[in-house]
């Protein structure tokens, strides 16, 4: 299955493969009634020669960069949404099917709750974006269950229903949003991750609302490409450069820094603070500075871990250093994991358990028997034992 690309053929292998199953052919002719079996053989070769010149044919082939109706991952296909933005700013449903209405009525509800008049196109964004990393998740989170029919992630309507996704999800509901605001935006993808770019101003960014949902730190939001290409990678040749600073949240952020040996003591700083966040500063283009600033982070990076593991937190630092009109921007990047704490507690008495035993006797007793022990019995037992325990 193609990912992210359509394919251009050569006439010259193509004639090739034409030739290679006309003589097949004509050898399973001239062997008459010999040997049916033969020709079954025959054929196989003959599909297998077929398949391997093909794949010759895509190895070497020209491709084409297309946005939508491709495949990442083999199996996730980014698909247009503009009927549902266009019925949004026109008001007419009619050319909508009910899977599209459904995800209009959605997104409609969610953008009633966000934007409000007077907004900029910017601040519009930022909205959606807070929004997407605070109510949805990965695909597979401990909380959400979702179909497993990969149209349900990979959609606006399974991402707003199921508020789960993979990362085409995550990139066609951004846009979607987006579209619906009047803000262009472009679904940017390679093989196997899908992202986007957003246009405010007349210049672009990238934006990978996937990898901060359940952090919405911002640390891949609104980036420049050389940003990007820390950990992404695409056709720049087909997507747009993005080159912008004046909406990049790294740079809007940033802040002078004089000293860098202050670095160690704003780290810390926000490790002792109650809520983790990332740094971004402006210091002096000067390659021997850079490399002061390396050698800082990196001693500083030990000291992190350190701390982080004698506090029981998942917590990782990165940073990258940009230049920019003349400065170097600085990035570093704090990131805290924390599980889920929201998981259900057992809360069911002891006369529910019976009631339940009670129900499931009655009706599966002729095949359960009375051997073991009934739910009710094992917390009978187990409060028993916890009462022993606390005498102890």
């Amino acid at each position: 299955m193609e990912t992210g690309t359509v394919k251009k053929t050569h006439n010259t292998l193509l004639i090739v493969i034409a030739v290679v199953l006309v003589l097949g052919v004509a050898a399973s002719c001239t062997l008459g009634a010999l040997a049916l079996q033969r020709i079954s053989v025959q054929q196989e070769h003959i599909t297998e020669l077929s398949s391997t010149l093909t794949s010759i044919v895509n190895k070497n082939s020209d491709t084409v960069t297309q946005e939508d109706d491709v495949a990442v991952g083999g199996e996730y296909y980014i698909r247009s949404t503009l009927p549902i933005s266009d019925a949004y700013k026109s008001g007419d449903t009619s050319a909508l099917d009910e899977r599209q209405q459904e995800t209009l009525k959605m997104a409609s509800a969610v953008l009633d709750e966000i934007i409000t008049d007077g907004m900029t196109p910017y601040e519009k964004e930022l909205a959606v974006y807070d929004w997407m990393c605070a109510n949805l998740g990965h695909e597979g989170g401990v909380t959400v269950v979702i179909p497993t029919a990969p149209e349900y992630s990979a959609e606006p309507y399974g991402v707003l229903k199921y508020r789960a996704a993979v990362c085409v999800g995550f990139a066609t509901t951004f846009r979607m949003f987006m579209q619906m605001l009047d803000i262009d935006c472009m679904v940017v993808h390679n093989s196997y991750h899908s992202w986007n770019l957003v246009n405010l101003d007349g210049e672009w960014y990238h934006t990978d609302i996937y990898s901060d949902v359940d952090r919405g730190n911002y640390a891949n939001f609104n980036m420049t490409d050389e940003m990007c290409s820390k950990g992404h990678d695409w056709d720049t040749s087909f997507f747009p450069a993005a080159n912008g600073l004046t909406y990049c949240y790294a740079y809007r952020n940033a802040q002078e820094l004089s000293d860098v040996y202050t670095l160690p003591a704003l780290v810390r700083e926000v490790l002792d603070s109650d809520e983790v966040r990332n740094l971004y500063f402006l210091i002096d283009a000067d390659k021997h500075k850079q490399q002061v600033v390396s050698s800082i982070l990196g001693s500083t990076d030990g000291a992190f871990m350190s701390y982080a593991e004698q506090n029981g937190r998942d917590m990782w630092l990165e940073y990258n250093m940009e230049p920019v009109q003349g400065k170097v921007l600085l990035s570093v990047n704090i990131t805290e994991y924390t599980e889920n704490t929201d998981e259900p507690t057992d809360t069911l008495t002891e006369e529910e358990y019976t009631r339940i035993d009670e129900a499931v006797q009655e009706a599966f007793g002729d095949v359960t028997g009375d051997s073991g022990m009934s739910e009710g019995e094992i917390y009978e037992t187990d409060t028993q034992d916890a009462a022993a325990a606390e005498v102890m």
